[in-house]
């Protein structure tokens, strides 16, 4: 805004920028100015599917690979419309965007924008969580990057690229695999990464390993395909395994003298094989508010006979935690117990429980996106009055 003066009275001018996308992509790759078509004709794979992707890639062809957002480990966090505010030490929550930043390349070359985030990029940010790329190699730069929060700082990949072997490999977060897009934004996008790659200047410099790609995936919605349900202290508990860390079970009294064991029992529709758990703490909590110090995790053929298969502690983070379990264990029933928290804390919280499952491949069931629910920070002024009504036995919360 400028301010100004009009016979002496104050006002202001605002300005907007709009971003104008055709109605129509064209039909062919034609390159662009400085990417001509390639004079090689190399079939260009759209997928979702990895195991598809990773054939197609050994075979030489170029795939443009989109992950189905429920196959991504929760290290791997949502994107926004709009970057949080101030910072999330005060005001935690899973998904912690600041914008975007465009490296250098032409995969955007058909693709009106500015060289930071605005509204054009709003419209493509729905359901969208980035690609955390701390295990790939530092050199590679993402065309298209989220910015972490400084508290967290992960690097996060929105649109980047790789050599797989004798394949070309660009993954984009944003779903682009329909050519008919209702949204023109999305349209516009999928044709730009196309046409680039139709050309000679997309050569990944930069060498990522299957097993790079894979161990960015976690089957999060692998407890509804068990047919999977929760109970905490005899009340259904869904939250816990729903597969979104922005929802969370909360249990017990802030008021009370002591802090009470929680008990949560998750039965299965069959026996599950399994090599451990997953965990993740709330998320939307700056003071860590109900975070599991002491564990016992135990298993039983009938729910009424339990044996302990794990006993342990774990760390007051927001960040995923694995148990590990000695041995593979095949169980219908199987109850963790939180033992203790840290400090003065009388609650018991939890976002996600998962088990690291090792049985056979089960159906994806078409690789549907997850819909994760928005977060709102709670803090302990906030949760005072809450406190005042709460009662002793498990609720189930959403944030």
């Amino acid at each position: 805004m400028r301010p100004g003066a009009v016979r002496g009275v104050d006002y202001f001018e605002n300005e907007w920028k709009f971003w104008v996308y055709p109605a129509q992509v064209p039909d062919q790759f034609v390159g662009t100015r400085h990417c001509p078509p390639s004079q090689v004709t190399t079939e260009i794979v759209v997928t979702r599917s990895w195991d598809e992707a990773e054939k197609k890639l050994a075979a030489g062809a170029k795939v443009l690979f989109v992950p189905p957002n429920g196959d991504l480990d929760w290290t791997s966090p949502p994107l926004d419309t709009v970057p949080v505010f101030w910072n999330r030490q005060m005001g935690p929550g899973w998904g912690r965007m600041l914008g975007l930043a465009f490296g250098e390349g032409f995969a955007l070359g058909d693709f009106p924008s500015a060289p930071h985030f605005d509204w054009q990029w709003a419209s493509l940010m729905g359901n969208v969580r980035a690609i955390n790329l701390d295990r790939f190699p530092k050199e590679l730069e993402p065309q298209v990057s989220a910015i972490d929060d400084w508290n967290r700082n992960y690097k996060l990949g929105v649109i980047f690229e790789g050599a797989v072997g004798d394949g070309k490999l660009l993954v984009s977060a944003i779903d682009v695999t329909k050519p008919d897009d209702a949204n023109p934004v999305a349209r516009q996008l999928r044709y730009s990464l196309m046409n680039y790659m139709s050309t000679d200047c997309f050569h990944p410099r930069v060498a990522i390993s299957p097993a790079m790609i894979r161990s960015l995936f976690f089957d999060t919605r692998i407890m509804k395909k068990l047919g999977a349900i929760a109970q905490a202290g005899g009340e259904p508990a869904p939250l816990l395994l729903d597969g979104d860390p922005n929802t969370f079970f909360l249990a017990g009294n802030r008021n009370a003298n002591t802090r009470e064991p929680v008990e949560i029992v998750v039965t299965f529709a069959a026996p599950a094989p399994m090599t451990g758990l997953v965990l993740m703490a709330r998320q939307n909590h700056r003071e860590h508010e109900g975070d599991i110090r002491e564990y016992s995790v135990q298993v039983s053929d009938d729910g009424s006979v339990w044996r302990e298969v794990q006993r342990g502690e774990l760390g007051s983070t927001f960040a995923p935690q694995q148990i590990t379990f000695a041995r593979t264990v095949t169980t219908r029933y199987l109850k963790l117990v939180s033992l203790s928290g840290f400090g003065a804390d009388k609650m018991t919280a939890l976002a996600e429980l998962a088990i690291m499952y090792a049985g056979p491949r089960l159906d994806d069931q078409g690789n549907p996106s997850m819909e994760y629910q928005r977060n709102r920070t709670a803090t302990p002024e906030i949760d005072e009055g809450v406190d005042k009504r709460a009662k002793p036995s498990p609720t189930p919360r959403r944030p």
